[in-house]
């Protein structure tokens, strides 16, 4: 069944009593377009949601124009791994390692969980240009994007909080992408802040977020009456690559290399790991790289 959804956004609230607060992260048409955009197979395509919903909600942290946050994860499993990244203004984008995985693929019930494997390291990082905030990198077993926000929260930043991601699919496509995040401040109510752990763990959390449940709605659900809500950031897919970086980049490969690609007689196909996008840098870019150098 296909569930209704918004546009992609981060919303959050406060409930100013417990002082406690709630991320909602809503990433569904930007897992579309990955999923597209790499040609995933259902299986990674699903876990490249569940990870693009965590950054999004790691995203509410950052505060200058020009931040970035990545949240890179190692797998014992067949994926191999993935980072997915998003920017300070709302942009979202990432890669797995393997997009097709032809036995997974193949099953009528997904499994992510044997695509991940048994363990996992993930390292998360904040940053602008030239300058890294902050790092942290938590290992974990079993594999899970979850429990590698939370462990990062409280073991890197001490920070008490709950998460739980979500992505489902129909008829092998992605249906829709979310995750919630729960923090109690350091003053905030410890023992509501207990009793909400409970509904992370029995899947009254899992339930809203697969409902399509408004932010409101879950604020009630986990006890939270007073919340008080901001008007939402709005979510994109988006990346920076772009053909002017890409011919810096190629501009940056030593002569040798540029005198074998102009040997080859064909423009040079560059695609960017992040979003999948496709770049031609022709023969006249490399023969002029090459005339200023000498």
């Amino acid at each position: 069944m296909i569930m209704s959804k918004i546009a992609d956004c981060r919303m959050e609230a406060f409930s100013p009593s417990a002082k406690i607060r709630v991320v909602l992260a809503e990433v569904t048409d930007s897992s579309r377009e990955l999923e597209r955009s790499h040609l995933c197979g259902p299986t990674a395509a699903l876990i490249q949601a569940e990870a693009l919903a965590a950054v999004a909600l790691l995203g509410s942290d950052l505060s200058g124009a020009d931040e970035t946050v990545t949240f890179g994860m190692r797998v014992s499993g067949p994926l191999g791994g993935l980072p997915v990244e998003a920017a300070a203004d709302g942009g979202l984008r990432g890669y797995t390692q393997v997009k097709v995985l032809d036995d997974l693929d193949a099953v009528e019930e997904l499994d992510t969980s044997a695509a991940m494997g048994e363990s996992a390291q993930i390292q998360i990082i904040r940053s602008r240009p030239g300058k890294v905030i902050n790092r942290g990198g938590v290992e974990l077993s079993p594999a899970s994007v979850s429990r590698g926000v939370e462990l990062f929260y409280r073991q890197s930043l001490q920070r008490q909080v709950w998460a739980q991601t979500c992505a489902l699919a129909y008829g092998a496509f992605i249906d829709s992408a979310r995750g919630l995040l729960v923090e109690c401040l350091p003053d905030g109510d410890a023992e509501l802040f207990a009793r909400i752990e409970g509904l992370f763990t029995d899947d009254t959390v899992l339930d809203c977020l697969e409902a399509a449940a408004a932010l409101k709605t879950i604020c009630e659900t986990i006890g939270l009456e007073d919340c008080v809500f901001d008007e939402g950031k709005p979510l994109r897919f988006a990346c920076r690559c772009s053909a002017e970086r890409v011919e810096g980049m190629v501009a940056g490969l030593p002569s040798e290399d540029i005198r074998a690609l102009l040997a080859k007689g064909e423009p040079v196909q560059v695609f960017c790991h992040m979003c999948g996008k496709g770049y031609r840098v022709g023969l006249e870019c490399l023969e002029r790289v090459l005339k200023e150098r000498e």
